[in-house]
């Protein structure tokens, strides 16, 4: 019995389902052969049928790859899904009522699966019809991507402001709570609020999860503005975490898993996944709004056994390679990379090329090794200088290290040492080092509140009613309380909190919609450490230029200032899920922030007795109780005065 299905309606389900007729129905050719049936193994490639079906016993085996099952585990292997939402995908298809323990939320989220779907069908529609969406249905077309593109993957239209909305909501049944709950609208809280349409005026792209039902959007822009970033997405809702969806994987999962070499092909958006499906490559997917995660590389290894990554030629692109490389290297997984040629991505190459020559791309895509040992090179000006040699071969041991696999490791170690021209003892010395090194900083990361821990405690408490900001965040260091209360050196760490902060921003590299609330409610003056004012400095440039400018500040780093910034890219390229937006997340930075910056302004004020820095002692005080309790609105005008104040 699985989570309240009972073993009698399981073996119903099986009972139900025409095993051969259920294989068929992933294009696989069934033939028979005697009492049972043979087909070519949909999990490896072959010419001569050696896969056997006995439809008599629902049995299937493979006496090439071993590959043996029921219909639930073939439907689990094609589909990239877990037991139970085979079971229940089977359930549906053969009519078996399946009775599940009661869930308290489980009515929300049917009501929230069925909003979605309607409303991905309203904005299709004012795409189609609109007098507004005219400029979208004009992108559209110049891009390849309307009439039966746009109407196959659900691509819509918002309209401006909330009024156009509201009513549709209200046409069908649905109200404002129910909007915001699936992150669309901010609902009006106060008189003279109107609220608002987070995608309005946006080109609209429907994310599903496994199981193709919509369970989120992303909205592009659709003219350029410095105020808003180039794509909004979906909060995480109910429904929608971010970590668990990849755009096209209910389209892909099932072509990967018969894919002669069961590759998936991972690219960087929307458009470029959308392209790669119609040109005959059906085993693309996207991250959607976040950087790759663990969650993403699990989803997929269910159905892959190795991928190849296809992202924009340029110094961020180069680092979301190796940075996604390395958390597919850490499941054992094999990695390649396509770099396209003149800066092109899949959208535009094949919309100029025949699916032919991404094909021979892809056959010639270039090891993990190669591509980064040749992008660490193009990033030095004397590339075969000592210094250079030095930061090319950490950096690529730094990849290496991430692989779990005592054979994936040593045939990288042997290739790096051939492109590097240096001696495989050497690298194997430094690998050494360089493992010793990363269990030591995640051993210190488990016992002395690592910054990862800090934002989970953000997370957590989303400040509750009785939060005391006075009191920190348990679990925090012994004598990181007394740190925080004195302006600390460049020899001290930062503290946990604004490591945090520091992983939040890498793990949203080019947010401009972050970098303006950053730029109005964090001043330099609010961090305690010149690190991580310099760090958050160098990330609102990055934003602002549209390049790398991290890689060159973490290039200029003293060896102390660097490790603190590998260890904030290793918390990074951890996952950043959340089951809150960004921008709620960095709503709760400001606040916590701002609370250590004003206990430290308290710190300084002269000792009790003096009446006017008594005073002042009273108001921080009475306003970092305001901090945790009051809401965002408010917060922003308290920090307003602080910043206007000059304190």
């Amino acid at each position: 019995m699985a989570f309240g299905i009972t073993d009698s309606t399981i073996e119903e389900i099986k009972a139900r389902v025409d095993l051969a007729d259920l294989i068929s129905s992933y294009g696989v050719v069934v033939k028979s052969a005697g009492s049972s049936k043979k087909a070519c193994c949909p999990f490896h490639g072959e010419k001569t049928p050696s896969f056997n079906i006995n439809e008599r016993k629902g049995f299937y085996h493979c006496f090439g790859c071993g590959e043996s099952g029921d219909a639930i585990k073939f439907v689990m292997k094609m589909d990239g899904l877990t037991f139970i939402e085979a079971v229940k995908k089977l359930a549906s298809q053969c009519g078996v009522e399946i009775k599940e323990k009661e869930d308290p939320l489980a009515g929300q989220r049917r009501r929230l699966y069925s909003l979605m779907a309607e409303l991905a069908a309203f904005y299709h529609r004012c795409l189609l019809k609109t007098k507004e969406a005219s400029a979208a249905r004009e992108y559209l077309a110049s891009r390849a991507l309307d009439g039966e593109v746009a109407e196959s993957w659900t691509i819509g239209y918002a309209m401006n402001g909330v009024a156009a909305i509201l009513k549709w909501a209200e046409k069908y049944g649905y109200t404002a709570k129910e909007l915001e709950d699936a992150g669309v609208i901010k609902a009006p809280n106060r008189p003279g609020d109107q609220g608002y349409h987070r995608f309005g005026g946006r080109l609209m792209f429907s994310i599903r999860d496994k199981q193709g039902r919509v369970v989120a959007f992303s909205g592009r822009q659709l003219v350029a503005s410095k105020n808003s970033g180039k794509y909004v997405n979906s909060p995480e809702t109910a429904i929608f975490k971010k970590s668990n969806v990849l755009f096209g994987f209910d389209r892909a999962a099932g072509n990967i898993a018969k894919d002669a070499h069961h590759e998936a092909i991972v690219c960087e958006g929307q458009i470029d996944t959308i392209r790669l499906h119609l040109s005959g490559f059906p085993v693309a997917v996207a991250s959607q709004g976040t950087a790759f995660t663990e969650e993403h590389v699990a989803m997929l290894k269910k159905v892959a056994d190795q991928v190849t990554l296809v992202f924009d030629d340029d110094a961020a692109g180069h680092k979301a390679t190796i940075r996604t490389a390395g958390l597919f290297l850490a499941a054992e997984m094999p990695v390649r990379v396509v770099s396209l040629p003149g800066g092109e991505d899949p959208d535009s190459f094949l919309r100029k090329h025949p699916a032919s020559d991404f094909r021979s791309l892809l056959n010639c895509a270039e090891s993990i090794m190669s591509f980064q040992c040749r992008a660490e090179r193009a990033k030095e000006e004397r590339p075969d200088s000592v210094d250079a040699i030095a930061r090319i071969t950490r950096a690529v041991l730094a990849t290496i290290v991430q692989s779990k696999n005592a054979i994936q490791r040593a045939s990288m170690l042997g290739e790096a040492a051939r492109l590097l021209k240096l001696p495989e003892t050497a690298l194997q010395e430094e690998l050494k080092k360089v493992s010793a090194e990363t269990s030591a900083h995640l051993q210190s990361r488990r016992t002395a509140s690592p910054a990862s821990a800090a934002l989970s405690e953000i997370e957590e408490s989303e400040f509750p009613e009785e939060y005391d900001p006075e009191v920190d965040f348990e679990g925090e260091v012994q004598g990181a309380g007394e740190a925080a209360e004195k302006k600390v050196s460049e020899v001290i760490p930062p503290s946990p909190k604004e490591l945090a902060f520091c992983e939040f921003l890498m793990a949203n590299e080019y947010d401009g919609q972050l970098e303006g609330m950053i730029g109005e409610f964090l001043p330099s003056k609010v961090f305690s450490h010149p690190f991580v004012s310099a760090f958050v400095d160098a990330w609102r440039n990055e934003v602002a230029k549209g390049s790398d400018v991290m890689g060159d500040f973490a290039d200029a780093l003293d060896p102390e200032a660097r490790a603190w910034f590998d260890a904030i890219l290793l918390g990074a390229g951890k996952s950043q899920s959340s089951s809150m937006d960004a921008t709620d997340i960095l709503q709760n930075f400001v606040r916590v922030l701002w609370s250590e910056a004003l206990k430290r302004r308290r710190g300084e004020l002269p000792a009790t007795g003096d009446e006017s820095a008594d005073i002042e002692r009273m108001r921080i005080s009475m306003d970092l109780k305001r901090l945790a309790r009051v809401k965002w609105h408010d917060v922003k005008d308290l920090v307003r005065t602080y910043i206007k104040g000059g304190n």
